[in-house]
């Protein structure tokens, strides 16, 4: 089986097709484009509640406790309401999923992706914030990781591919925003790129605009890298008006996460990274750029703060044994959390491993195998499957308190 580059981790098993006819780009003149995709058509949908077969409709959500004798001790149910409305739309973003990828900014057409991994990778990462109404996620063209991470080009290179990505993200939102909200409550959601282009569209469409401020329910934004600000407040950096969440019972605000093994160091910020592109900047899709002499970095720290404490951990059960067929399985008391600051710009979620050595449960963040640009002991591909458990309390709170 061929090396996957992904940003996320490999769930399934799955055989992967070679990916050919990158786009490529042209530095100049740089600004949004319009989108070539027919958002009108749900097969451009890994899951709409409109597609005449909607896998995730059907799919088992509850979730199986397993213990350290790798018995169920419980069960935890958790209802679909994948195309109910329940008054709240989640809107879903995939991270990257590349076979083979262009080592330049570009992006990579989605008869070019393997859609059948994707949507599986959705399922694992997302599927469970189906509990709290329809659940749209678009395909897009994926930007390649150069678009994120390469040295080697200009700025204005790194934009190109991203911009193009964030074009097709911001028609599909619009497609559904126009067509399927209907006064709808949003719940924003998901890793990596997908949460980088998110942050795009955070900053372009509700940042200063208060009707759909007042519909966001919670921007979930896994491991895109840094919410920054010169202040305490967590303004003013990717976004003017839109910030942390102060407390789990606020709406209209952002989670944003990143994980690390807590007894290694925190790996120094990438500057390659869009909130410190000046071009993104200027077309309107960063409010101000980070500067790391003047900003403190942020992330969530409400309910994992400087004391460690137990993390459930979420994953996908169908590839164990031990599931009894459940899609979903948790591990309780086998891993900590805490929230570490090393300096005003290393920040993150620390994790540690507790289990007992006659633990049976797999430890599914040993030995990760990272891609190189990620250095040891970076969980992040694991950053879902981490804060899930976490992230649903929080929501829970919203629902039960401001709307």
């Amino acid at each position: 089986m061929k090396h996957l580059l992904t940003f996320s981790l490999l769930f399934f098993i799955l055989s992967c097709s070679s990916v050919q006819n990158e786009q490529a780009f042209e530095p100049n003149s740089i600004e949004i484009p319009v989108s070539t995709i027919n958002y009108d058509s749900m097969t451009n949908w890994y899951f709409h509640p409109n597609q005449p077969f909607n896998f995730l409709e059907t799919y088992d959500l509850d979730i199986a406790v397993i213990d350290e004798n790798l018995n169920i001790s419980s069960n935890i149910e958790i209802s679909n309401n994948a195309t109910t409305n329940t008054g709240i739309d989640v809107f879903w973003v995939h991270p990257t999923h590349l076979d083979n990828p262009s080592t330049d900014p570009s992006t990579v057409s989605i008869d070019n992706q393997d859609t059948n991994f994707i949507g599986l990778s959705i399922l694992a990462q997302g599927a469970l914030l189906a509990k709290y109404g329809r659940f749209y996620a678009p395909k897009y063209r994926q930007a390649t990781p150069a678009s994120f991470l390469s040295p080697f080009h200009t700025e204005e290179e790194r934009a190109a591919g991203l911009l193009e990505a964030y074009s097709d993200i911001k028609a599909s939102f619009q497609n559904y925003l126009d067509n399927h909200n209907n006064g709808n409550k949003i719940i924003l959601a998901g890793h990596s790129q997908g949460s980088f282009l998110l942050a795009m569209l955070v900053r372009d469409l509700f940042d200063t605009n208060p009707e759909l401020r007042e519909k966001l329910v919670t921007a979930a934004l896994g491991g895109m890298g840094y919410v920054y600000s010169s202040d305490t407040s967590t303004l003013g950096g990717w976004w003017q008006n839109i910030g942390l969440c102060k407390v789990t019972t606020e709406c209209g605000c952002v989670h944003f996460w990143r994980s690390y093994e807590n007894d290694l160091a925190i790996p120094e910020p990438n500057s390659t990274f869009p909130s410190y592109s000046e071009t993104l900047k200027k077309i309107g899709l960063v409010f101000r750029t980070t500067e790391e002499n003047n900003d403190t970095f942020f992330q969530d720290n409400l309910v994992f703060n400087t004391q460690s404490s137990p993390l459930r951990y979420i994953t996908p059960g169908i590839q164990y044994s031990f599931s009894n067929g459940a899609n979903f399985v948790a591990f309780d008391n086998m891993y900590t959390a805490r929230f570490k600051r090393e300096s005003t710009i290393k920040t993150g979620l620390a994790i540690d491993y507790i289990a007992n050595f006659t633990d049976q449960r797999p430890n599914e963040l040993e030995n990760i195998v990272s891609l190189s640009s990620f250095e040891v002991g970076d969980y992040h591909i694991k950053d879902y499957h981490i804060y899930i458990w976490t992230l649903m309390q929080q929501i829970d709170d919203k629902i039960n308190t401001c709307l």
